[in-house]
């Protein structure tokens, strides 16, 4: 049976959880066994997106390469452009995939809370993790500080617990424990990554 390969550039070395959410995209739309992998080893930020693309086609060979650039209050579409200019001309054996959540990836995780009471081991927990209303995700000004205090809150540790609870171990958790795309489909940024993602497989699949 042929399989799907994809390879992802990333921001930094915490946007890992972005793995988890691209193999459920796959799930939802191939039957086609695939494989996902990270990207290691590659040149550094201030070398440039188009020397980390090089190196990942060369190191990484796959179908789809995924190339994450967090928006970070520049607007997607310029992200994009930066992505799309930076992918060489000759390449024909991958298709890129951008891949922009709005400011950072931590948006995408604050969108459901069920992963986030699963993740810290409390799933039947009723405190309120302050999460904002999803028509409000794309706009939060630090998407990050909001998961962390929503991981605490979920945890339900008493205050001087709380303090000692460090956040940062249980994110790469919320993602792998997403299950659910209805909520990721409300936010625009995770409906263009899905919207490419569909459209090649389509061909993939044929």
């Amino acid at each position: 049976m042929r399989r799907v390969t994809a390879t992802l550039i990333t921001d930094g070395s915490s946007d890992k959880l972005l793995v988890p959410l691209i193999e459920l995209l796959f799930s939802a739309h191939t039957e086609l066994a695939y494989q996902v992998n990270c990207a290691e080893g590659l040149p550094s930020l201030s070398s440039g997106l188009e020397a980390r693309i090089n190196s990942a086609l060369e190191l990484f060979p796959c179908d789809f390469l995924f190339v994450h650039r967090d928006s970070e209050g520049v607007e997607a579409s310029v992200r994009q452009q930066e992505i799309e200019t930076s992918w060489p001309e000759s390449q024909q054996a991958a298709v890129l995939i951008c891949v922009v959540p709005v400011r950072m990836t931590e948006a995408w995780l604050v969108a459901n809370e069920k992963p986030i009471r699963l993740a810290v081991g409390n799933p039947n927990g009723t405190e309120s993790l302050g999460l904002p209303a999803i028509k409000d995700v794309e706009s939060l000004p630090d998407p990050k500080k909001v998961l962390f205090e929503a991981l605490k809150a979920a945890s339900g540790l008493n205050a001087s617990r709380k303090r000692r609870f460090n956040p940062h171990q249980f994110r790469h958790r919320v993602s792998e424990l997403t299950d659910d795309l209805e909520p990721l489909r409300k936010l625009s940024s995770f409906r263009h990554l899905e919207a490419q993602v569909q459209r090649h497989l389509v061909k993939s699949n044929s």
